[in-house]
């Protein structure tokens, strides 16, 4: 029987596996391969930085699993929805956003799509353009839908772009990790121009993970603080100053991101949960099992299917919604070595006004 070790355990064993193939692979080497994770030293968490200076979410010394495990499942049938659903996929260690068409039968592998350097989050705005943050040139590009050519790129010279969020009202907020000229932020910019209208910030932040808009428009951005908490802090309206959500400690939080009754759909990758938060976030939340290491969990436009990226498993793992038991993964053509980050399936679950 193959036994799967918890994937905080195995940042323990070493760095050396996942650094090998990030460099065999894809031409990126890490700058610091001195592990320091693993549940002993998650208190000095620091993220997997690439030679050329991108920065990962994963931490340091993260190393995936070399097999996938018995109860991963296929995709049993592949007729989700009308149309021309799919799921869009990023690897910080690939080349190009991938496209899983989620009506095709025959489990095809997916198209190669976008070109996508040292991604982090990935999203699909509510016309279907996809937005793919590139942590090597420190831009971040607008697609048109369905593998479509780029249309608007917003560069920021001042930082690292690493996830995308939207409200209603023709924003998009970039995520920027900052680490060479300060602490990170939060810009936010016309969708339709690329002009910069404002910035977020919080004291508090230390490491940010990801972004997420409410159906009311408000803005949630997850961190790790300095004292190790993960915490969520809201931005009403996406205005400042931010408030941090009091009921929500995570030991190294995901990407938030919401249905549309406002619950807080968010991950615990070192408790290995997902959690949902209902409104107004100040009860203990509902978990469910983590089957691999996700950081990005997205809803399906029908808010049936939660897509969650793996970068433990090198897969796109599936749950029911609600409940977020696992039903099954996609796994054509994506692998550990590429470490799968960010998710986005389209049409994408409801923005708010």
């Amino acid at each position: 029987m193959l036994v799967r070790l918890s994937a905080v355990t195995r940042l323990a064993l070493g760095a050396s596996f996942v650094f090998t193939l990030l460099t065999a692979c894809t031409g990126l080497q890490p700058t610091n391969a001195v592990s320091t994770a693993g549940p002993q030293g998650v208190e000095q968490y620091r993220p997997m930085i690439a030679i050329d200076g991108a920065r990962s979410m994963l931490p340091e010394g993260f190393k995936p699993s070399a097999l996938r495990p018995r109860w991963m499942k296929s995709p049993a049938n592949r007729n989700e929805a009308k149309g021309r659903p799919h799921v869009a996929v990023a690897q910080f260690g690939g080349s190009s956003v991938l496209w899983f068409d989620l009506n095709d039968k025959k489990n095809k592998p997916p198209t190669t799509c976008e070109p996508a350097s040292s991604t982090n989050g990935i999203a699909i705005d509510r016309a279907g353009n996809l937005w793919v943050p590139d942590g090597r040139t420190n831009t971040t590009t607008e697609y048109a839908p369905n593998c479509g050519s780029a249309k608007l790129t917003i560069t920021d010279s001042t930082g690292e772009p690493a996830d995308v969020g939207f409200d209603g009202r023709n924003r998009v907020y970039i995520l920027n990790l900052n680490n060479v000229s300060g602490p990170p932020t939060v810009q936010f910019y016309n969708s339709t121009n690329g002009k910069q209208l404002g910035t977020l910030s919080d004291p508090s932040f230390n490491d940010l993970f990801g972004i997420g808009t409410d159906q009311l428009g408000n803005v949630f951005v997850s961190n790790l603080t300095t004292a190790n908490i993960g915490t969520v802090v809201e931005f009403p309206h996406g205005k400042m100053p931010g408030s941090r959500l009091s009921a929500v400690s995570l030991g190294l939080p995901g990407a938030p991101t919401f249905d549309s009754n406002n619950n807080l759909i968010i991950t615990d990758w070192l408790r290995e949960t997902i959690d949902v938060f209902s409104p107004p976030y100040t009860g203990s939340p509902t978990t469910a099992p983590l089957m691999g290491s996700s950081i990005w969990c997205k809803l399906n436009h029908q808010q049936i299917h939660l897509y969650c990226g793996d970068a433990d498993l090198g897969s796109i793992d599936v749950y029911a919604y609600p409940g977020n038991a696992y039903i099954y993964s996609y796994t054509a053509s994506l692998s550990a070595n590429g470490l799968v980050t960010g998710v986005a399936p389209a049409p994408p679950a409801a923005y708010g006004r």
